[in-house]
């Protein structure tokens, strides 16, 4: 991923590590009405960042009973993480990492962990669990910092050990995880959180922002901060990537300099850069989304009309091969390899594809019931379902994980 790009980090004093909130409750407000994203005090779920146990155990149900495509993508899912679910896997842990020191280790420790998690919230059996928890001890009692400051600091936070957020969540309640296990967990993520407390105030900034940089890197920090701010039962770093979502999706200007990722017909800014780090860019957007939907609150993925939805088949449609149209758009922040303003959408990376499909298809049309025509196309004769390169990029597996077919349709207050 090309560098030297920068978003802004997070007033300082609102950094106030894990509290925990209890009896609380979301406020949902119309996407399609003034965007804005607005809570009350909440009870968090567990587990509830990009998986709930009801998700993996329906999932998991209908592999086992040998239904299509539960069945296939869940032994690809078991045999291409077979070293990570193996008894022999250990940690790789380190007192510091980055982007350009130990990625590998600290991606595959982060995915073991997480498909372990999901192993055990499928099966039941304590194994997976236990694994998680020996990752997270190895973890937790050795690694104190990350590479700071460093062009990618942000990226060793957003695509990488959000993953140990992800798994930690995943047995949120195995016994096994006992309290002073999940505190140590909580302080260890917590060191990772603060650095964008630590970021704003170095740059001068006091509200998520993005100073220099693709809605990529916003929208993983927005991602990374929801996870934590579940994890950890923390209402105001929770409260926090609502307010970045809202600043770089739900509120987006569609007119002039903005720091929008979507214009409002679903237009990608991305998009402008690169068909590939377009879909990275959506597949933080979807996780983000799917861990409010998790909690209680498709504000989200409802959020202007479900621009993310809209966004997801004007990619679709452009990556097929066919036509779109591009308005014009100057961001607010500089932007790699790309001078401003925007006047055409970029080819590069046309028609590879990131295993994101599923995720937007199960919540926009098989809950919402709206009609995703090319996303259909790109899920039936394109979509990789399983890892990329960064592994810890995008959750992959949808058909696995977001293909419940036995939703009830509910109707969004919006059409497209």
């Amino acid at each position: 991923m090309k560098k030297k790009l920068f978003y802004a980090g997070i007033v300082f004093v609102l950094f106030t590590g894990c509290a925990k909130v209890k009896n609380q409750t979301v406020e949902q407000p119309a996407g399609h009405n003034d965007g804005k994203l607005k809570t009350t005090l909440m009870t968090f779920v567990h587990p509830g960042t990009v998986l709930t146990k009801p998700q993996l155990q329906y999932a998991y149900a209908q592999a086992i009973a040998n239904v299509e495509p539960w069945k296939t993508t869940f032994a690809n899912f078991q045999s291409n993480y077979a070293s990570f679910l193996s008894s022999a896997y250990t940690a790789h842990a380190h007192a510091q990492v980055g982007r350009n020191l130990y990625k590998a280790d600290y991606e595959n420790d982060a995915m073991a962990m997480f498909v372990n998690g999901v192993m055990w919230n499928m099966t039941g059996q304590s194994q997976y669990a236990d694994k998680v928890v020996q990752l997270l001890d190895a973890w937790t009692s050795t690694c104190t910092s990350i590479q700071y400051p460093d062009n990618d600091w942000q990226l060793c936070n957003g695509y990488g050990l959000h993953f140990m957020i992800y798994g930690a969540d995943l047995i949120y309640n195995y016994p096994g995880f006992t309290s002073v296990k999940k505190t140590n967990a909580k302080n260890l993520f917590t060191i990772f959180y603060n650095y964008y407390a630590t970021y704003a105030t170095a740059n001068g900034k006091t509200n998520p922002f993005v100073v220099s940089g693709w809605p990529s890197w916003g929208s993983s920090a927005g991602k990374f901060i929801m996870a934590y701010g579940i994890f950890c039962e923390n209402q105001t770093a929770y409260d926090l990537s609502l307010e970045y979502f809202s600043r770089t999706a739900a509120n987006g200007a569609d007119n002039g300099t903005n720091v929008t990722a979507f214009l409002s017909t679903g237009q990608p800014v991305e998009c402008g850069r690169d068909q590939y780090y377009a879909q990275l860019n959506l597949a933080s957007f979807l996780e983000w989304a799917q861990m409010a939907y998790n909690q209680g609150s498709t504000a989200l993925y409802d959020a202007r009309s479900g621009v993310i939805g809209k966004a997801m088949e004007y990619v679709a449609k452009y990556n097929l091969g066919n036509s779109v149209t591009w308005t014009s758009v100057t961001p607010a922040t500089p932007i790699w390899a790309v001078t401003p303003p925007i006047t055409a959408i970029s080819t590069a990376n046309r028609g590879n594809y990131r295993p994101i499909w599923y995720m937007a298809y199960n919540y926009y049309h098989r809950y919402r019931g709206l009609s995703m025509p090319y996303t259909e196309q790109v899920i039936g004769s394109h979509v990789n379902e399983g890892q990329t390169a960064t592994i810890t990029d995008e959750v992959g597996y949808g058909s696995l994980f977001y293909c419940n077919s036995s939703q009830t349709v509910v109707a969004p207050p919006y059409t497209w």
